[in-house]
């Protein structure tokens, strides 16, 4: 069965929603980003990397000595879980001082967005290595998922909660950033 040719129509409004997505980082005449959301929550997705990277090589030895008569499931759960729970609250720290609420999930998706692309990166490229690709598993299981499912539940939970209680303020805001 030959394939057919997609109408012009078809592929003009393709063309439009690709643009879409990819004008959100394009300059406006005056020089400014047109979406600041995707800008400023990039970066403090990349202060949260900083903020959880701090406490995990910090806490790693003294969690690993606190629970070294334990089995190793629970000496592996007590280092993933306490720094991420530690960092997910210095990392709220940033909900009250962001005026776009929207901030601080989106951070959260851009976490979850590096994450998964570097653990399928690492998946490919250790193609055929069984043992190394288990340990990136393992490593990405303990030390990226916890804050990541963490972080996007808490800042999801209060972003919920903030446009159940002020839905004039998140309308304003969406309708501001429309213009």
């Amino acid at each position: 069965m030959p394939l057919r040719a997609s109408n012009p129509v078809e592929r003009e409004q393709r063309s439009k929603q690709s643009e879409g997505f990819l004008s959100a980082f394009r300059m406006t005449e005056n020089g400014k980003v047109k979406s600041t959301l995707l800008l400023y929550s990039f970066f403090l997705c990349l202060a949260y990397i900083a903020v959880y990277a701090l406490l995990f090589a910090v806490l790693i030895v003294p969690l690993n000595d606190l629970t070294s008569g334990a089995s190793p499931a629970v000496t592996n759960l007590v280092g993933a879980l306490v720094p991420a729970l530690l960092g997910t609250a210095v990392c709220a720290v940033t909900w009250p001082l962001c005026k776009d609420r929207r901030l601080m999930p989106a951070a959260y998706l851009w976490l979850l967005a590096l994450g998964a692309a570097c653990f399928l990166t690492l998946q490919l490229l250790l193609m055929g290595e069984g043992t190394a690709q288990l340990l990136v598993a393992q490593f990405f299981a303990l030390f990226v998922l916890a804050p990541v499912v963490l972080g996007c539940g808490l800042s999801w939970f209060l972003y919920g909660r903030y446009r159940k209680h002020h839905p004039a303020a998140d309308a304003a805001l969406r309708l501001k950033e429309g213009q």
